[in-house]
């Protein structure tokens, strides 16, 4: 692929992070927690009350239009309003809502779901016409509205974007506040639309970015389109991006705040969508995720089966425990699970030393995975039909439990639960340490061998 690099925009934002006192804070102080929530409350309060004093500047006393409310419309709506153009690539489909097994055996109904399946929306290519992206977000500028993909749902979903004063939704009114302001964007014939404001999580990348680019960069109508994706991606994105991609294609690098104005904007539909968080109203069903099992199936095939992930090296284990080293959401008695688990014949793997490569072909080979939930998880995505995934996680009352069900047993993954007890949470929610007691780890693999 070729890479084309955007500079990045001049402002307040990007001068503050260049700082010393910036560079030393996450360098240095970033990794302690009570440090790090301190300094993002304090930091989203100063930087919501700038947002708003300095949005009143442009709008009351220079008459800044751009800040004027819009419309919020759902991509389907807006499509059947305006006679838009839309491709077709795959029909409603079905995805059964499965049920695994838990431990403690107590804590089954945190895992209940509603139903037994679900409706995932018709995925295709639109064309919209005179349209704005911006680095950073899915959401799409056409004339006087926003365009989101059909699974958000503003009066429960709380955007990226919005923790980041990049734009202020009203829910009641669906209505929406664009904060971004590139008075010089790029502009381009043609181009494919794939940014995203949570597209730097690995997981959120793997399982709602990718697969987007797959299906469209897999229609030969479309092969020389350039392609729009977020500037500052890890190198193990960029990496499964070019697995993806493939040769000669285009892709323009496109920073947050920068804007890319086209004339036909190619926009693929949502493939998969677990909100960034939800809204501080406790009556209002929230989405644990929902993913498509054809597109997630067929990032699979195309990956697995590309010439580097085939290619013959040195024995994977078939039995694996990912040992999660970040700073939130560990498993403070990790050391007694891992010699639990190292008895049985398990191998403690750390997933971000291991290149995208090296990691597609370690899923894909194992037949049992164990991890703390972590968006290393997400590479389960890899692992063949019938293998056994087990998740543990913390309980609590905000957790998103069923995101990694929905996510995997599409793909006829066996899953499997272990709930332990939060410890020292200091505020930190469902991103707090937890316990996990050996002898639900001890039950977990005798199931897991029965099954």
């Amino acid at each position: 692929m070729k890479l084309i690099k955007v500079d990045s925009p001049q402002g307040a934002t990007r001068s503050i992070r260049a700082t010393k006192l910036a560079i030393f804070y996450r360098e240095k102080l970033k990794h302690i927690r009570l440090i790090r929530i301190v300094v993002r409350r304090v930091w989203g309060a100063s930087l919501s009350l700038y947002s708003n004093l300095e949005n009143a500047y442009k709008c009351c006393l220079l008459g800044g239009t751009h800040r004027r409310r819009r419309s919020l419309s759902k991509q389907r709506d807006y499509v059947e309003q305006n006679a838009i153009f839309s491709h077709k690539l795959y029909d409603f489909e079905p995805i059964p809502l499965a049920q695994p097994i838990v431990y403690p055996v107590k804590h089954k109904e945190y895992l209940d779901s509603v139903g037994d399946h679900l409706v995932f929306p018709e995925l295709s290519i639109k064309v919209l016409q005179e349209a704005t992206c911006y680095g950073g977000t899915n959401m799409v500028l056409v004339g006087a509205e926003v365009i989101h993909h059909d699974l958000y749902d503003c009066k429960s979903d709380l955007t990226s974007e919005e923790l980041h004063c990049k734009v202020k939704v009203f829910p009641k009114k669906n209505q929406i506040r664009w904060l971004m302001e590139d008075q010089d964007p790029i502009r381009l014939s043609r181009a494919a639309v794939f940014v995203d404001a949570c597209a730097e999580n690995y997981a959120h990348w793997l399982t709602e970015v990718l697969p987007r680019i797959m299906l469209f960069c897999l229609e030969d109508s479309y092969k020389d389109v350039p392609l729009i994706v977020n500037d500052g991606l890890h190198e193990n994105i960029m990496s499964s991006l070019e697995l993806v991609v493939g040769v000669g294609r285009e892709v323009l690098v496109l920073p947050a705040g920068r804007a890319v104005l086209a004339d036909e904007l190619f926009v693929t539909s949502v493939v998969g969508y677990v909100p960034f968080d939800r809204r501080k109203n406790k009556f209002m069903e929230f989405s644990q995720g929902v993913f498509s099992a054809y597109a997630l199936s067929l990032l699979r095939e195309t990956i697995s089966g590309s010439g580097f992930c085939a290619e013959k090296g040195a024995a994977s284990p078939e039995k694996i425990f990912l040992k999660r080293n970040s700073g939130l959401r560990k498993v403070v008695n990790t050391i007694e699970v891992e010699k639990i688990l190292v008895g049985k014949g398990f191998v403690v793997v750390e997933p971000e030393k291991l290149s995208f490569i090296q990691q597609v072909k370690l899923f894909s080979h194992a037949k049992q995975v164990i991890a703390p939930t972590g968006a290393a998880l997400a590479n389960a995505i890899f692992c063949k039909s019938g293998v056994k995934v087990a998740v543990l996680m913390a309980k609590n009352k905000d957790m998103i439990y069923r995101y990694w069900v929905n996510m995997l047993s599409p793909l006829k993954l066996k899953v499997f639960y272990v709930l332990g007890e939060m410890h020292q949470n200091l505020d930190l929610g469902i991103h707090g340490d937890f316990y996990i007691e050996a002898h639900d780890v001890l039950n977990l693999l005798n199931a897991m061998e029965e099954e």
